[in-house]
Formats: C-alpha cells, sequence, structure tokens
C-alpha cells in the first residue's frame, strides 16, 4: 500500500497550494503522477507522461500526454497545476509555453519548484531532478511565455529539507521497504505536517528550499 498521500510533505505542499486556487472552472493537474495535489477532483481533469502512474487515479478525466506536447486544444482550462515537475523537464522552456497556450485568458497557473542551486543535494538525484531554480529564473520563462502578472511566494524552507532528506534516508537504508506499521507512519507523517503548518511563518527568503508562483 502506497503512502505517498500521506506523505508530510506533499500535504503540505498540496494545503499551500489549495490557498490559490479559484472556487470555480476547470482544472488541469499535469505531471499528478499517482498523488495529484488538486483541491476538487469533481473538475480536474488529470495527466501524466506515465499511465500506470495516473491508473488508479480517482478521477473521471485522465489523459496520457507530455507537458512539452500536451493533447489539449488552446484556451482549454481555467486553472492549471503544475506541482513538482519542471525541474524534471530538460526543455523547460517548452513546457511553460505549453502551459500558456492550454491556460484561458485570465486563467491562473500553480507551480512549485525546488529552489536554489545551493540546497542541491542526494535527494535531488534520486528523484531525477535536472535543476534547481534560483531567484528570478522560472519568472523570466513565465514572462517571455506570456504571462503578464508573476508572484512568488515562499513554500517550505530548510526544516522540510532536513526532514525530506532524513526521511529518504531512512528509506534507502530499509531497502525501500517499510520496516514500521502503515498506521504508525501515518501518525508520524500527520504530526510531521502539523509541525510545518505550525512553523510556516517561520520560514526566510534565504532559507528558501521551495517556491510556489502564481502566474496570469
Amino acid at each position: 500500500m502506497s503512502l505517498k498521500k500521506d506523505l508530510f510533505s506533499y500535504r503540505f505542499r498540496k494545503w499551500k497550494i489549495a490557498k490559490h486556487v479559484p472556487s470555480t472552472g476547470l482544472i488541469l493537474d499535469i505531471g499528478s503522477g499517482t498523488a495529484p495535489v488538486s483541491p476538487d477532483m469533481a473538475r480536474t481533469v488529470v495527466a501524466d507522461l506515465s499511465e500506470e502512474a495516473i491508473r488508479n487515479v480517482e478521477c473521471e478525466s485522465k489523459v496520457v500526454t507530455s507537458i512539452t506536447r500536451m493533447l489539449f486544444e488552446p484556451a482549454t482550462f481555467d486553472v492549471i497545476l503544475c506541482s513538482e515537475v519542471l525541474e524534471h523537464v530538460p526543455e523547460d522552456d517548452k513546457a511553460v509555453s505549453e502551459l500558456r497556450r492550454v491556460l484561458k485568458p485570465g486563467g491562473v497557473l500553480v507551480i512549485t519548484v525546488p529552489y536554489q542551486k545551493r540546497f542541491w543535494a542526494e535527494d535531488d538525484v534520486y528523484v531525477a531532478h535536472v535543476r534547481r531554480y534560483d531567484p528570478g529564473e522560472l519568472e523570466q520563462k513565465l514572462r517571455h511565455a506570456g504571462f503578464q502578472e508573476v508572484t512568488t511566494y515562499k513554500l517550505a524552507g530548510t526544516i522540510e529539507r532536513w526532514l525530506t532528506r532524513r526521511s529518504l534516508k531512512a528509506y534507502q537504508k530499509s531497502g525501500a521497504v517499510m520496516t514500521l506499521p502503515l498506521w504508525l507512519l501515518r501518525m508520524a507523517n500527520a504530526a510531521l505536517f502539523l509541525f510545518l503548518v505550525a512553523t510556516d511563518r517561520l520560514i526566510s527568503w534565504k532559507g528558501t528550499t521551495r517556491i510556489l508562483i502564481i502566474a496570469r
């Protein structure tokens, strides 16, 4: 049984994203994998390059497609969620242009990405990142693609980063086998999620390791 949707980092990211999602309109959750971040699946289309990844996702609308060449008509979606995706894409300029193309005029794009190259570490390699974004780097690409309003928020900091790296090391040390009962792992992740919520305001820009960008 997968623990992905119970992970403190996923729950914290989804909690932050939900604050910026309008209450109406069609949503695209691109690169959703096994764990979409949309707060309202009833009006969401989940899309991923991997058919296997989205096979068991509980959503009526599922599409297998590449973010650099999406199988959607122009101006299809009111909201696009692109969370932890662009750092995996070698041609992120093409991906950003496609996001602009399929978003309706006046629509909202919500992006989360890892931040600051100086925080590059073994977990970036493990999850196949090709980059971490430095200040202003992704914002410039979004404006070049035609987005007029681009606002950047702090998403996570060094506390979340440390917890994530420690969790990965424990997972690797166990041989990718859960050695603790699932209920205990879920309780631990729930506690860590609440801890991150409580310490959210303590994140500084210098210590920001993940950002959330809103583009229109």
